[in-house]
């Protein structure tokens, strides 16, 4: 079950602003639209049109998308010519959706007949502000400094996840084939593992009520944040991808679990704790906990949506699957762990094969890893040397995180889910008419696509589920320089805005994630905490935010301000205490 890299092929692409309809092509040739009719600014069949003339078909818009839903339709959707024909989209991702059309010379009936495309750069480069002639520029900066990382990859694919699955391909142990789980366990991991730690902790509407959890920080009406920092890990999931556990996996019951747990070596260390594994355990919350939650449990809301919480509340007994990393955290905090349910162990050697004396550590994601570091190390320097605009170098280091970020999800993902649109009910099959919804004259169906013999050896959600556990414990207390640890608990409660992943919010500056320069404990290496943006005392609109909107404008204005003016009295205590 070895994965198989894909065969790469040159991917001709039209850049284009979708506002003017200008493009430019993979070479840089530029390309006027072509707008039929009197409008004045494109639309989406002015923007196939011009694709269709040049026989690119591949168009990636950069910048704002006009009116991008209309009563529950994508602007994908959004296409009404004799000329074109929608095929299967793909709109579960709001962050990287892609439209697929076939114009009416096309025999769409032939599996081999590609369609046009239409996706977002927002999808490689996040939110950096590009013209289409910049966003190529970006796209050629990242392709250079992942195949200066890793030569046989020869350049990048359509999407970042199908990049980093096929850069990890390339990466994996010569001699390891990861095995695929076992149904019921990869389901388990499913239905028992989130990914980010996300909570709005201040009281009001952004706050997630549970009988099990309490709100650190309560808006008074009138007074404004003493200062406010927004603190972001530096390329975290790279930080957590090193000496992973692979298939196949083991359940452990009751006591086995927690002998596993309590195991130590002939040195009498707890080396139990570090073998790859996740628990379901019950937990209590000691009496006098006055932060923020440590282990997740799954939360319906009033509107049925799932979401996950973090019961914090003094006292609190509950059951919680954990990794070992986080249910590491919560006993060295103090909560106790009352009775190990069960576990999932993976395995973190592979059997001896000839030549090799003794089993080996597995090691799954570590070369992929160092690479996409590396990469990402290259981008700043090929961008400085080659005089890329700040912005395009911005924007390629971002589609080097999204390269490791979705690769991880992907490992996750049990197959696409295609949007499919037909001109009648009797079009749709009867296994997928739950979904189907009138838009217009026309009717619009889901249809689940499983994971391809081709694909299965991709699908490894214990790796995406130790990455994720990994992250979410370093947020909470983790590596920094020095020797030291640092995160979320060691933030005083009374200050903590929220969490967002491996970011923290708060209303006063932890000298903690100061460069050392400064005397703080960020020395630049990956997976460090770091201030990423800072408004001082004075600064104008600091109300404290009681939606996550408003916590994310709050963090966008302290990044544009930056960081220089940001200094702790405390520095120094941290640096020797």
């Amino acid at each position: 079950m070895r994965p198989i890299p894909w065969k790469v092929e040159p991917l001709p692409t039209l850049w284009m602003n979708p506002a003017t309809g200008y493009a430019v092509d993979t070479n840089g040739r530029k390309i006027s639209p072509v707008i039929r009719g009197r409008r004045k600014r494109p639309i989406l069949e002015d923007i196939l049109n011009t694709a269709q003339v040049t026989g690119i078909k591949r168009i990636v818009l950069v910048g704002s998308i006009p009116g991008r839903e209309r009563n529950g339709d994508h602007w994908f959707q959004q296409i009404d010519s004799p000329d074109w024909v929608q095929g299967r989209h793909w709109l579960g991702s709001s962050s990287s959706p892609v439209g697929r059309y076939f114009h009416k010379t096309q025999n769409r009936e032939n599996p081999r007949e590609k369609p046009f495309e239409v996706s977002l750069a927002s999808a490689w480069f996040g939110d950096v502000r590009l013209s289409h002639e910049q966003a190529r520029e970006a796209w050629e900066l990242t392709q250079n400094a992942v195949v200066r990382a890793e030569e046989s990859l020869q350049g990048l694919m359509k999407s970042p996840a199908t990049t980093g699955l096929q850069l990890w391909a390339q990466s994996l142990p010569r001699n390891l084939e990861p095995a695929i789980l076992e149904d019921d366990i990869a389901e388990e991991i499913h239905a028992t593992s989130g990914q980010h730690h996300m909570e709005h902790l201040v009281a009001g509407p952004g706050y997630v009520e549970h009988e099990l959890c309490v709100p650190l920080m309560h808006q008074v009406r009138g007074e404004a944040m003493p200062e406010f920092s927004y603190i972001d890990g530096r390329f975290m999931y790279a930080a957590c991808g090193y000496n992973l556990g692979v298939g196949p996996a083991q359940r452990m019951r009751g006591k086995d679990a927690e002998d596993l747990w309590l195991s130590e070596d002939h040195r009498f260390r707890r080396v139990g704790q570090f073998v790859p594994a996740r628990y379901l355990v019950r937990v209590r919350v000691p009496e006098d906990w006055r932060s923020l939650g440590i282990l997740p449990i799954k939360h319906t809301l009033e509107n049925g949506a799932l979401t996950w919480v973090y019961p914090n509340r003094p006292g609190a007994v509950f059951d919680a699957w954990a990794g070992n990393e986080e249910l590491r955290v919560a006993e060295e905090f103090g909560w106790r762990i009352e009775r190990f349910h069960e576990a999932i162990v993976f395995q973190d050697k592979r059997p001896a094969l000839r030549g090799e004396a003794r089993a080996v550590e597995a090691r799954p994601l570590d070369t992929f890893c160092k690479r996409l570091v590396n990469a990402r190390d290259a981008v700043s320097s090929l961008g400085e040397n080659q005089g890329y605009a700040p912005a395009v170098v911005d924007a390629a280091s971002g589609a080097i995180r999204q390269i490791m970020l979705q690769a991880i999800g992907a490992f996750n993902s049990r197959g696409n889910v295609s949007t499919i649109t037909v001109d009648s009910a009797w079009d749709v099959p009867e296994q997928y008419a739950h979904s189907m919804r009138q838009v217009g004259d026309k009717f619009v169906y889901e249809e689940p696509a499983p994971l391809r013999d081709r694909q299965r050896p991709f699908y490894h959600p214990e790796l995406s589920s130790q990455v994720w556990s990994r992250a979410r414990a370093r947020v909470l207390h983790g590596p920094m320089a020095r020797g030291r640890k640092r995160g979320a608990l060691h933030v005083d409660p009374s200050t903590l805005i929220g969490i967002n992943g491996d970011a923290l919010y708060t209303t006063a500056l932890p000298a903690w994630c100061l460069p050392v320069e400064k005397g703080g404990l960020d020395d630049g290496a990956v997976g460090r905490l770091r201030l990423k943006g800072y408004l001082p005392a004075g600064s104008p609109e600091m109300a404290l935010p009681t939606t996550v909107e408003a916590r994310l404008r709050l963090a966008r204005r302290a990044e544009a301000h930056g960081v220089d003016v940001a200094a702790a009295p405390e520095a120094l205590e941290v640096s020797h205490g």
